[in-house]
């Protein structure tokens, strides 16, 4: 029974990385379970599985990624890495109890970049700015954007970038770490042994690197040792949960950093959601076989505040009054990056 739950484990995760799935839902229902895919960031439903089935598969999830599988009452987290073939996988698994069963949510994360700086950003004039944060030699860069916006996949790039341009030493703090990056210090935080993001930081400052990643900005500990990294000359890249650039900074201060430090460190803050792109063969809506051939089905708007127009925004607390991602996701839809309905998705949901 190990041996068959085990191949269908790895029959379940082939067939996901096969057609380009994001992440796996297992939701729990009265006789079975339903699981669920998310494909362009929209869920799907795939198909029922037994409960007896389930149940043993999520144990076996649970012990492959380390979990406590005699636990159910309370929430879990954990990452595993997955080989399929030549390619390389992090999984990072999620469990949560409900009334009388427990859901798990898989993430498929591939361990090799996808993307460069030059095909991240739907408007081709946004990527100078993506490799200008490459060349910074000190400050803090923040980039922002709720749930499933691809700010992990942007601060990936980045660094994969500034690894390949070579002569900088990197350092990334990850709850948990996401996926391998070659040639870079990966630490994950662990506070059951006291490896926490404050205590891994301030270990990070004296082991001489040029560039830290912050996998988020959470607490006012993480704030203010972000903030001193990047005042005693290191590059810092990290994410902060907010809807745009300005809400960015207003987390900061409100995380208790200094308006006169936010001038002194800050350098570039991005926003970003993603949007999608319109099929170059398919005339208005893309067949399904399509849109999970082709490489870039989606890709990133970005709102910029840097310079002057940042300065003032610390300063004077200067909200943008137009919602920038309308005027973007309008400017791609003019350039015949995208189909209109993207734009109106956007002015639906405005801010």
């Amino acid at each position: 029974m190990l041996y068959e739950i085990e191949q269908y484990s790895r029959k379940l995760l082939n067939e996901a990385i096969n057609m380009k799935v994001t992440d796996l839902h297992f939701i729990p229902e009265d006789e079975n379970y339903l699981v669920l895919y998310r494909f362009n960031g929209r869920m799907e439903r795939w198909r029922k599985l037994p409960l007896k089935m389930a149940e043993r598969l999520i144990s076996h999830f649970k012990y492959r990624s380390g979990m406590d599988i005699g636990e159910r009452r309370k929430p879990q987290s954990a990452s595993m890495v997955y080989k399929k073939h030549a390619l390389v996988f992090s999984l990072r698994l999620s469990t949560i109890p409900t009334r009388d069963k427990e859901s798990l949510v898989i993430r498929l994360l591939p361990n090799f970049s996808t993307q460069s700086l030059s095909t991240l950003s739907i408007i081709p004039n946004k990527s100078k700015v993506l490799h200008a944060i490459t060349s910074l030699t000190h400050g803090l860069c923040l980039i922002s954007g709720p749930t499933g916006s691809g700010k992990t996949t942007t601060l990936y790039t980045i660094v994969d970038q500034i690894i390949r341009e070579g002569g900088k030493s990197v350092i990334s703090i990850e709850d948990p770490v996401e996926r391998f990056i070659p040639n870079s210090i990966q630490v994950e935080v662990n506070p059951k042994i006291g490896m926490t993001f404050e205590a891994i930081l301030k270990a990070s400052l004296r082991h001489d690197p040029d560039v830290i990643l912050i996998g988020e900005i959470r607490d006012e500990v993480t704030a203010a040792l972000a903030i001193r990294a990047s005042l005693t000359g290191h590059v810092v890249l990290a994410t902060v949960h907010a809807d745009s650039c300005y809400s960015a900074l207003m987390r900061m201060l409100d995380l208790g950093v200094s308006r006169f430090d936010l001038i002194e460190c800050c350098k570039i803050i991005l926003s970003q959601r993603i949007i999608n792109t319109k099929c170059p063969l398919c005339e208005s809506i893309c067949h399904p076989i399509c849109d999970r051939d082709r490489h870039m089905s989606r890709a990133s708007l970005y709102e910029v505040l840097k310079g002057e127009a940042l300065n003032q925004s610390i300063l004077k607390e200067q909200r943008q009054v137009d919602n920038p991602f309308v005027l973007e996701a309008k400017k791609a839809w003019a350039l015949g990056y995208i189909e209109e309905k993207e734009v109106l998705r956007f002015v639906t949901n405005a801010f």
